[in-house]
Formats: C-alpha cells, sequence, structure tokens
C-alpha cells in the first residue's frame, strides 16, 4: 500500500474561490448546528446545551451542543462490550480498507466540513484547507501503518511454533481540542479504531459541529456505530467521566498542560474493581522559539516568523512566542517585521484576502486583551487596523524584559516577544530554557551552526529555514517532550503501538500421541 499526501487546493485560481465560497456563504443559512449525543447510533438532544457564537459575528449562533452525561458513557461501553469483539476480529486488511474509505467520504465533504469549521473557528480558508488535508492523510497513513507493521509475525523452529501478535487495548476516549477540529479529531480517533478499539469521542465544546460532520463520515465508512461513539460535552463532566472510569484503557489527549497533567495524576488511581493500567496519551502545548543567525536570509526570517507566530491568530501549540535575533541583524529585521505585520490585512475568513481572523471566542479574546494591556510597556508594534465587530485581537511585538512572564507562559494568541542574542550559543540556551520542547527554529546559512542546532535544541520538532507550524502526515511526525507531552508522535510510525499490547503464542508441536476425543 503507498501512501501520498492529498493536494492541497490553489485558492489563487478564481474557479477554487468560486466553488468553495458558495458553500461558505450558504452555511449562515443552516445556522444554528444542532449537535447530538450518538451512543450506539441513537441520537440523543439533551436539554443542556452549550451554545457557540460566530467568532466574527457573535451575535451569531453557530452552534448549540447536547451536553453528554455519566450514563450516555456507561451506556456506550455497556453496547461497546457486546459488539466489541466483531470489530477487533475483522482481519487488520478489512479494517485498513474501512479507514481508507473513511478518507474517500471525507473528500466527497470536503467543502461543507471546511466550511462548517470556518464558521466554528473563524480559521482563515487557506489553514482550514491545509488542516483538512491532514485529516484524510491521518486515515491513509495509519490504514497502511497498520498492515505494514501489526499484521503476526511468526517465528517457527523444528518442534516449536512462536506467534508474536498485537491485540487492541479496549476502551480509548479521545478528547480532542477546538484549534484543529479537522485533523487532530481525525487524527486522534483514527489510529485506535484502525487497530481495533472502541472509541469514544469527546470532542471540544467550541467545534463540536465539526467533529460531528466527521464522525458521520466513520459510520458511513462502514465503522459500527456500535463501536464509535459520540459524546460532546463539557470536560469538567463527560471528560472527567471518561478519564476516570475503571473501564477505560487509554485516554488520548490534546490540550492544556494543566488539564494533561490533571489527567496523568487521576489515571494513575486504580479504582476498586479496575483491573487495567490506563494508558495516558497527551500532547500538551508549547513554548515555542525561532533563532536568527547573524548570516540569516531576512526574507526567508520575516515570511516564517509571520506565519509561525499569527497563523491562525497564534492559536497553534506549535505557534512561534519567542523570537531570538542576533544583534547583527536584529534593528534590521525588527524594521522589517514591523512593516510587514502592518500590512497584515485583519478581517473575516469568508474574504480571501484577510490573513488574520478572529480568535476563538469572547474568554480568550478578554484574556488576550488584558495581556496586551499588562505588557504595554515592551511593546514595540501592534496592528493597528482591526474591525471592531468580533473577536479580533491585534498582532502584537514585544520586547520584554528575561524576568517577565510573556518568556514562560503558552499565550495562544497572536503575542509575539522579541530579544537580541550576541550568538548562536546563547540563542540555544534561551530556546531551551522552557518547560516545554515542541517545536522550534532556526533561520541561518551557516552549516555549523545548523550541527549544533540539531544536537542541542530541545523539541520534538526542529525546523530549519521554514516555519515552524504546519507538519506533514508522514514528513513531520509530531509531538513534543518535558511538559509538552507524552512523547506520541502524531502521523508518525510508532503511533498505532500505542493502542495495542503486544501477545505472545507458543506452542510444543512434538506430540506425544493424541487425545481420544481428537480422533473420533
Amino acid at each position: 500500500m503507498e501512501f501520498r499526501n492529498e493536494t492541497i487546493r490553489d485558492f489563487s485560481v478564481n474557479t477554487e474561490r468560486t466553488a468553495l465560497s458558495s458553500v461558505l456563504n450558504s452555511i449562515k443559512n443552516s445556522l444554528p448546528f444542532e449537535v447530538p449525543i450518538s451512543v450506539g447510533g441513537m441520537e440523543k438532544f439533551s436539554a443542556n446545551r452549550f451554545v457557540h457564537k460566530n467568532p466574527w459575528s457573535p451575535d451569531l449562533v453557530v452552534s448549540k451542543v447536547s451536553l453528554a452525561k455519566t450514563n450516555d458513557l456507561q451506556e456506550a461501553i455497556e453496547i461497546s462490550k457486546v459488539n466489541w469483539n466483531k470489530w477487533q476480529e475483522l482481519p487488520q486488511e478489512i479494517r485498513s480498507n474501512i479507514l481508507l474509505k473513511v478518507a474517500e467520504k471525507l473528500v466527497s465533504k470536503k467543502d461543507f466540513i471546511i466550511s462548517v469549521c470556518v464558521w466554528e473557528t473563524g480559521k482563515h480558508i487557506t489553514e482550514a484547507e491545509i488542516e483538512f488535508a491532514e485529516a484524510v492523510d491521518f486515515c491513509r497513513y495509519y490504514a497502511m501503518i497498520a498492515i505494514n507493521q501489526l499484521l503476526p509475525k511468526n517465528v517457527n523452529l523444528l518442534g516449536e511454533d512462536n506467534l508474536y501478535y498485537y491485540k487492541p487495548k479496549g476502551i480509548v476516549g479521545c478528547i480532542s481540542p477546538w484549534n484543529f477540529p479537522m485533523a487532530i479529531f481525525t487524527g486522534m480517533c483514527a489510529g485506535p479504531i484502525v487497530t481495533g478499539n472502541i472509541v469514544i469521542a469527546k470532542p471540544a465544546e467550541e467545534t463540536s459541529a465539526t467533529a460531528y460532520e466527521i464522525t458521520k463520515c466513520f459510520w458511513e465508512a462502514g465503522v459500527p456505530k456500535e463501536i464509535f461513539h459520540f459524546l460532546p460535552g463539557l470536560g469538567s463532566e463527560i471528560g472527567e467521566a471518561i478519564v476516570t472510569h475503571p473501564e477505560v484503557s487509554v485516554i488520548n489527549f490534546t490540550g492544556s498542560r494543566d488539564i494533561g497533567l490533571s489527567i496523568l495524576q487521576k489515571a494513575s488511581f486504580v479504582s476498586p474493581g479496575q483491573r487495567i493500567i490506563k494508558k495516558v496519551i497527551c500532547e500538551l502545548g508549547g513554548k515555542n522559539a525561532m533563532i536568527v543567525d547573524a548570516d540569516a536570509d531576512l526574507d526567508v526570517a520575516i515570511q516564517c516568523i509571520l506565519s509561525s507566530a499569527f497563523g491562525f491568530q497564534g492559536q497553534k501549540c506549535s505557534a512561534l512566542s519567542r523570537l531570538f535575533v542576533h544583534n547583527d541583524c536584529y534593528d534590521k529585521l525588527k524594521e522589517r517585521l514591523i512593516a510587514a505585520m502592518d500590512g497584515l490585512l485583519i478581517g473575516s475568513p469568508l474574504d480571501f484576502e484577510n490573513r488574520v481572523g478572529p480568535v476563538i471566542h469572547e474568554e480568550s479574546y478578554q484574556r488576550l486583551l488584558n495581556l496586551q494591556k499588562e505588557n504595554e510597556s515592551f511593546l514595540a508594534t501592534k496592528t493597528s487596523l482591526i474591525p471592531d465587530n468580533g473577536y479580533y485581537i491585534a498582532p502584537s511585538l514585544y520586547e520584554p524584559q528575561l524576568d517577565s512572564s510573556m518568556w514562560t507562559s503558552e499565550i495562544f494568541g497572536p503575542l509575539l516577544s522579541m530579544l537580541k542574542i550576541s550568538s548562536f550559543s546563547m540563542g540555544i540556551k534561551y530556546a531551551n530554557d522552557s518547560d516545554y520542547a515542541l517545536t522550534c527554529g532556526v533561520i541561518s546559512r551557516n552549516p555549523k551552526h545548523l550541527l549544533q542546532a540539531k544536537l542541542e535544541i530541545e523539541a520534538g520538532n526542529l525546523y530549519v529555514n521554514r516555519g515552524i507550524t504546519g507538519a506533514v502526515v508522514n514528513r513531520q511526525p509530531f509531538g513534543g517532550g518535558k511538559l509538552s507531552g507524552t512523547g506520541a508522535k502524531a502521523g508518525g510510525p510508532d503511533y498505532l503501538h500505542l493502542f495495542v499490547d503486544g501477545k505472545t503464542y507458543t506452542e510444543n508441536t512434538m506430540r506425544q500421541g493424541f487425545s481420544r476425543d481428537t480422533i473420533q
């Protein structure tokens, strides 16, 4: 089976823009989306709903999400236990083929799913296109990896047969974030499903409509509804219930550091009657750095900084937050960066010309406004032309003192801190001085410095002379160390092993006679 990454459309072509714009603009007539709970294929609408507003036009309600409760989780688990054997006993080739069909279903609904995502998140259309391609890639890649790596292996000797094979771990709770509701949600569910597990999907409240459309693609492709359940709801309620349930074998979580560490702590407690040690997979964010060397190509540097720091309004765990620039080019780069930031077009993502949109919701908007006010004394520049209506935060550049929290706290917004360094080694020292180790970038043309960066920088994903966001499945498996996560690399060759247990079967084939029952 050969893997190829999904093609990204070129929206400079008018026909491509027109086709997607038609679907994007039609979404408004369908609002709000009513998102149900789905347990074993039975849809439920709860009296309590989470109401999510459109980020660039908050007077519009995008979705009303039913909130799952503990009894919904228990029902899903009971249904799954009855139906699990049929799914886990399917040959791996069949499950992989079903996952390939999921990819086909996604592609057939591409414009609609992307449009729902844009209306829920305010994500730029081009970035949404790239994210959608990643969702498709996860399905195709994991389908291939499952066949290539997880088929049984025999070691047969004279008088002894040995079989090494894999069994799914069981019930996997997939708790996904709002910032990549297509790619991360799909990848977090596709891995455990293709390896024969049960999936309890708990999407972020803000992007449950996008997640539900993707979930339907899994069902329509042949994944049983009795095996893949959709339980939207509050993290503090249904999320907590998934984490602490004694029969949930794996918690697959992407989100904030504090919540991830809390999950790790709670999962370590063995409840009465619990017969498993829970596995926790966490991807928890970053405080990502970029080092601009003295000999850097500043054209490359500016482009990489803009996309890495301000793409999707900085709402990426991989986003650039700390910029270390050699003093030989500091002033020149700063001058050019300020000019480039001033040229950023900010506004509704329905307009292809805009580069920066709104942040996800009012809570994030107010938090970032407060951060801007608290750090006004460090401000170097911020964009001035932003819309009055909507949750827009001006992309901002700061020069904080080294003891400022701007260097240590994950901001999750378009706020970038910049510092002058006297040597490349100093840049590495500052880049490594963090609780996180997710992504890092180096802009340099010095081969010795590039080798030094490769050997010394502490980051799960190190990028040289390119942006530090936008990891591509198979090319750049994604995930970090330190407090950025437990080391899982999504989109890489090791990921599926997190959802299976290795088993050994050994048989002595030098039999001494036959049992009477076998010869009758």
